[in-house]
């Protein structure tokens, strides 16, 4: 996998997969995984994508090589929207579609929010929305320092256990692959979330970013039909696709599905 210097302190390990016709000027769409995820998240979007747009897939500072956090660094939404817009800027990236999942998302919405003129689309997907204050990071970070990652994660999925892909062997490797992640960089990465302060309705009006929402009908630990239907109500340029009968994460449960909203959200939009 590459990795590219973002700044003094940052190298960003990423992936690119890109088969669009080589003659043709093609697009690039940034795929940004969440917290305590697997690292192949978004796995089964590169096909549906990659013959359209050009399909990057940075991880996080701290995760999966890209380079941990120094000693005394201070984890916040501020700097890991700065990493992605120096990741941008090191690529020579003047413009992408951004695609978040929940923490991922997180960061979307705030990059959205200060950077607009980088971003030619924003897609959310399963994001409880720009800031998580009050929300339960706080026990997921208490559960992070008491038992570490993977009991962690096991605590999520015997919390949630009606919440399931309904894919034989899926929830297995869910479960396996989201235990591999880093426990330093999960604490950073949620704590940076959960200490974000923003109202929320005064934000969501001043991002200006055509924007996705991507849940399913019958996932709610996250977000609720309900919720998301709230959030488009209050971004200007806004669009929500409900997906029935998603029971789980719908970028997992439902890639080919989530890919092709994607597309055809960007088409959508004027000039495409």
């Amino acid at each position: 996998m590459p990795k590219i210097r973002v700044d003094d302190s940052l190298e960003l390990v990423y992936e690119v997969d890109d088969f669009t016709d080589p003659w043709k000027s093609a697009d690039t769409i940034m795929l940004v995984h969440g917290g305590l995820k697997p690292k192949d998240l978004y796995y089964a979007w590169v096909p549906t994508l990659a013959r359209h747009l050009r399909v990057i897939r940075p991880y996080m500072r701290g995760h999966w090589g890209s380079s941990p956090a120094p000693e005394g660094y201070r984890w916040s939404v501020e700097g890991l929207v700065s990493d992605l817009k120096n990741f941008m800027d090191a690529l020579g990236l003047e413009q992408v579609h951004y695609v978040g999942e929940s923490l991922g998302g997180t960061i979307g919405y705030n990059f959205a929010y200060r950077y607009p003129e980088r971003l030619k689309t924003l897609t959310i997907a399963n994001s409880p929305g720009p800031t998580l204050k009050g929300h339960r990071m706080s026990v997921l970070l208490d559960s992070l320092k008491k038992v570490g990652v993977a009991r962690t994660i096991d605590f999520l999925f015997n919390t949630h256990s009606e919440e399931t892909t309904g894919t034989p062997g899926m929830d297995a490797w869910y479960i396996r692959e989201a235990k591999k992640n880093p426990l330093a960089a999960s604490l950073g990465y949620l704590g940076a979330a959960a200490d974000l302060d923003l109202d929320l309705e005064s934000f969501l009006k001043g991002i200006r970013v055509p924007t996705l929402l991507l849940t399913g009908s019958e996932y709610s630990s996250l977000l609720t039909v309900e919720e998301a239907q709230h959030f488009r109500d209050l971004i200007p340029r806004a669009k929500l696709v409900v997906i029935p009968g998603v029971k789980f994460i719908a970028v997992v449960s439902a890639p080919e599905k989530c890919a092709g909203e994607v597309l055809r959200f960007i088409a959508e939009q004027p000039g495409n």
